[in-house]
């Protein structure tokens, strides 16, 4: 009986002496003798605030995976190779990351980020902590009306000229001289509207030429 127990806990340290570990980017063989690998990582925003549940996925679809209540997320089974790792939010701006998972447990998992399309890469540590660059906007905030709109319209300046008129000159006329509003008077009525006009046009020198031809 003693013995029997014996060997069963010799054979349990064995086997777990032997079996590794899933590890932060350490392969795992599955049943098929296969080693595959464990993705994970966290986003963040610049902020520290929550972050919404946000969707993540490997080369389009091929693996898909959730982000976990404080932002962590994980994609599990994963065959070694080459992958792009895509945020799926519309609101907000992560990078884009290439992994390369190698064939070998020995080597290490690299990771390559793109901050925009173009981007120069920059190498990044794993296990993978990406922030949010910034929220997208789609639509431009309607500009509140005040003074400093209504200003900018060249015609608010000739309306405030006309108020201005309007408003000050009964009360200048009433201010001036009987002589000085009675020449004023006789200056408005002189001048002809017809012969303002031609003198603009050209033609005023040419008919006060006929007239003192005549």
């Amino acid at each position: 009986m003693l013995r029997r127990r014996l060997s069963l806990m010799v054979m349990c340290a064995l086997v777990s002496a032997v079996t590794p570990s899933a590890a932060a980017g350490q392969a795992v063989p599955n049943d098929a003798d296969e080693f595959t690998y464990p993705i994970e990582g966290r986003l963040t925003l610049p902020d520290r605030s929550p972050l919404p549940t946000t969707a993540l996925s490997l080369n389009g679809g091929q693996y898909e995976t959730m982000t976990r209540r404080d932002g962590s997320f994980i994609f599990h089974d994963v065959a070694p190779g080459v992958y792009l790792l895509d945020v799926l939010s519309a609101n907000i701006a992560f990078s884009q990351v290439k992994i390369s998972l190698p064939a070998s447990p020995v080597e290490k998992v690299r990771c390559l980020e793109y901050k925009f399309p173009g981007a120069q890469k920059v190498p990044i540590a794993y296990p993978l902590h990406l922030a949010a660059h910034a929220k997208m906007r789609y639509f431009e905030k309607r500009e509140q009306i005040g003074l400093h709109t209504f200003f900018k319209n060249p015609m608010s300046y000739m309306m405030v000229v006309t108020v201005a008129v309007v408003v000050f000159m009964p009360k200048m006329m009433a201010n001036m001289d009987k002589d000085q509003l009675k020449e004023m008077q006789e200056q408005m009525e002189g001048n002809d509207p017809q012969a303002m006009l031609q003198n603009l046009l050209g033609g005023g020198a040419a008919g006060k030429k006929g007239k003192d031809d005549d």
